[in-house]
């Protein structure tokens, strides 16, 4: 068989990559090591704007919302949700409140009730920021004031009102209906309200009922406590109860008047006791202006309440606890050999029955300590505390009468 020839294999050509082909694959494979360098500064870009649209929506500006304004915000509260209203009750009155607490956003709300009593409830809303959102906050909350009512007063407190239950329907009818309220006062202090003392003492022991007079006196009205002689010699007779003769002796002087404070001297002869009281014009300065009571006292004699310091003077608009029954006292220079008493009065001005003409025991070295106990149908209402020390006939001529008249928050 014949050989065959081997057949000759064409050589096989490698064409090697043009320059530019060269250099793009090398480019390639180094782009694999990573995303490329416009994508990481997009993804930083992108990163970026999103913090900055976080913070641009967290942080309170004029632009974003009216809501992050606090006053705004407690201008745009649907408050029918937040006080819970039942069916039958109404929204009354909503109100700035910002003059009751230092000056910051705050509103006044009132829910009447569609009850017999005709009660309401009374809230004070504020605003604190947190985490840069305003959020709302309960000031001020009380419920259940029969035929109630609130007010901020002149002197930018707030004045609540309720009926007093204890008043009989005769005795109503002899009294002007703000007689016949318990108003408790509220001072803005240390980040909440807390209840102060009205300064007056007479002819009345609320602000509410000082307001009335004077708004009476402005409208044309004659009053005795337009003098402040007359007002110390009428408080002489109604509270302490002095005769007429020695309530309106003519030895009473006023030892000074400034026009807005006056200092009053009392003198009842058969009691050999001598006071000192002083009015202010608590509501109106001009010449128009009432003149009440804030200090009545002898010299010499002090009253501490459930612990207190004794004092002579009582401390003007100031916090105060309320004295629940018993009342305790204590106190120095009362008549050992005389005789010492106290007597408590309501808001009326009226002895409370339990708590009048109570005798004191007295030390040899004239101080004293007792309890009073005493009954009243709604707490921290402002009543008063009159202490009299009186020399006995024969001691007249040696010995010198004490008295001294407070204000204390009935619990």
């Amino acid at each position: 068989m014949p050989i065959q020839a081997p057949q000759r294999r064409r050589p096989v050509l490698v064409l090697p990559h043009p320059p530019s082909t060269r250099a793009k694959q090398r480019h390639a494979h180094r782009e694999h090591k990573g995303p490329p360098i416009f994508t990481a500064l997009l993804v930083l870009a992108v990163a970026a704007a999103l913090v900055r649209l976080y913070y641009i929506l967290q942080t309170p500006t004029s632009t974003t919302s009216s809501l992050s304004n606090c006053a705004n915000f407690l201008r745009a509260n649907d408050y029918t949700k937040i006080v819970n209203l039942q069916p039958g009750d109404g929204l009354g009155a909503v109100a700035s409140a910002d003059q009751l607490d230092g000056g910051a956003p705050a509103m006044m709300v009132q829910v009447l009730h569609s009850d017999t009593q005709l009660s309401i409830d009374v809230y004070v809303f504020g605003c604190a920021m947190q985490h840069n959102r305003p959020r709302l906050t309960t000031l001020f909350t009380q419920r259940g004031l029969v035929e109630g009512s609130v007010e901020a007063s002149a002197a930018h407190t707030l004045v609540t009102g309720t009926l007093d239950p204890a008043l009989s329907a005769n005795t109503g009818i002899m009294m002007s209906p703000v007689q016949q309220n318990i108003y408790r006062e509220y001072a803005w202090g240390d980040g909440a309200f807390r209840q102060v003392v009205f300064p007056g003492l007479y002819p009345v022991a609320s602000r509410v009922e000082a307001e009335t007079l004077q708004q009476q006196a402005d409208n044309g009205q004659t009053l005795t406590w337009s003098n402040p002689l007359a007002t110390a010699q009428a408080m002489a007779k109604d509270l302490f109860q002095w005769p007429s003769n020695d309530a309106n002796n003519a030895g009473d002087a006023v030892l000074s008047n400034d026009g807005s404070t006056a200092l009053v001297q009392l003198i009842q002869s058969s009691s050999h006791l001598t006071v000192d009281v002083t009015l202010s014009k608590l509501v109106q300065h001009d010449n128009k202006g009432l003149w009440f009571v804030v200090a009545a006292h002898s010299q010499g004699i002090t009253l501490g309440l459930n612990g207190q310091s004794p004092t002579t003077l009582p401390a003007s608009n100031a916090p105060q606890p309320l004295a629940p029954s018993p009342l305790t006292l204590t106190g120095a220079s009362a008549l050992a050999d005389g005789q010492t008493s106290a007597t408590l009065f309501d808001h009326t001005l009226t002895p409370i029955s339990s708590a009048m003409n109570v005798p004191l025991l007295v030390n040899a070295d004239g101080t004293f300590s007792s309890s009073l106990p005493y009954t009243t149908p709604v707490a921290g209402q402002q009543g008063l505390l009159l202490i009299t020390s009186l020399p006995h006939s024969a001691s007249l001529a040696v010995e010198q009468g004490q008295l001294l008249l407070v204000p204390v928050l009935l619990g």
